[in-house]
């Protein structure tokens, strides 16, 4: 079996602020009217970061500030610093759409429903329109294997030398929009079927495609898996090798097939062990040929640990 060096080529982008004498200046048009874009908004209660959209109606000639409070609402009401966490209360709208920010708690434990509402308090700039709350609903999703799979986990394995690595990933659901903002044809084909897992050996972001994770559950027999996808039919990421230039590398199973790697969770979802003295391969694909050249590494005895 070949191996290859992983050298990762990693872009170093420097950012640099610069100084202004500009003011933000308020808006002094009359005819600007701030609200809440709708009267109802839900988001899973393992969504993370959930953005509230606020909209400004008219031509403006400077930022509306906004004001919101928060109010519990409903039979089954969502507690500040309890249930959910608000970012800032105090919004910029430069634009016609601006944002109030929450986090929901993931407790992780199965309840009904929880509610709140989002409120324009105050309004520099703009005059309050009529509709000025939004009742956010926080699904809870505890009672669903597919949910329940995502967030933060911990995932060790041993390396190609038989050394113990663990490395935080994140688990997550199919995005409904690509990052440039188009909707996501496989959306519908993949939801409930692909989870994606991202941070694996510590790579993130761009030019790391996140890796696919097939998922399967039975209602009936409440039994099911998730399994590392060793089709090869995806790229993970592009790595420049000493030997044979600019390569792709791909998921293979550690026994050279291209079969799924499975991996079975415990009944309260905190571990999830993948079989054991198994793995995968990192399998390398020059671009000059396009035929596999070798592998860059392998990792068997995987197991995702949640991180509460």
């Amino acid at each position: 079996m070949k191996y290859f060096k992983l050298f990762l080529l990693v872009a170093a982008i420097a950012f640099f602020g610069s100084c202004s004498d500009d003011k933000e200046t308020q808006n002094t048009n009359s005819d600007v009217v701030v609200e809440m874009e709708s009267p109802t908004f839900s988001a899973k209660e393992s969504a993370g970061s959930v953005k509230v959209p606020i909209k400004v109606t008219g031509k403006t000639n400077g930022k509306v500030y906004v004001t919101m409070e928060v109010k519990e609402c409903g039979k089954n009401p969502a507690k500040e610093d309890v249930h959910y966490y608000v970012a800032d209360k105090t919004i910029t709208i430069s634009d016609e759409i601006g944002y109030v920010e929450y986090r929901a708690v993931d407790d992780r434990v199965i309840n009904d429903d929880r509610t709140f509402q989002f409120v324009i308090k105050e309004a520099k700039g703009a005059k309050i329109g009529t509709q000025n709350a939004t009742t956010v609903t926080i699904v809870d999703n505890d009672d669903q294997p597919y949910d329940r799979l995502q967030g933060e986990w911990k995932l060790t394995a041993k390396d190609g030398n038989g050394t113990e690595v663990s490395y935080k990933v994140k688990i997550s659901e199919p995005q409904k929009k690509l990052d440039d903002g188009t909707d996501n044809p496989n959306y519908d084909y993949d939801y409930g079927y692909v989870l994606y897992m991202d941070g694996f050996m510590g790579l993130s972001g761009t030019g790391i495609n996140k890796i696919k994770l097939d998922f399967s559950y039975s209602e009936k027999t409440k039994q099911g898996y998730v399994a590392f996808d060793c089709l090869e039919d995806y790229t993970w990421f592009t790595n420049t090798f000493n030997e044979i230039g600019e390569s792709d590398v791909k998921i293979r199973n550690a026994d050279q097939s291209n079969s799924p790697l499975f991996g079975y969770w415990d009944s309260d979802f905190t571990t999830v062990t993948f079989t054991p003295g198994s793995g995968i391969l990192l399998s390398v694909f020059p671009k000059s040929t396009g035929s596999l050249a070798g592998f860059a590494g392998q990792y068997t005895d995987i197991v995702l640990t949640q991180i509460k």
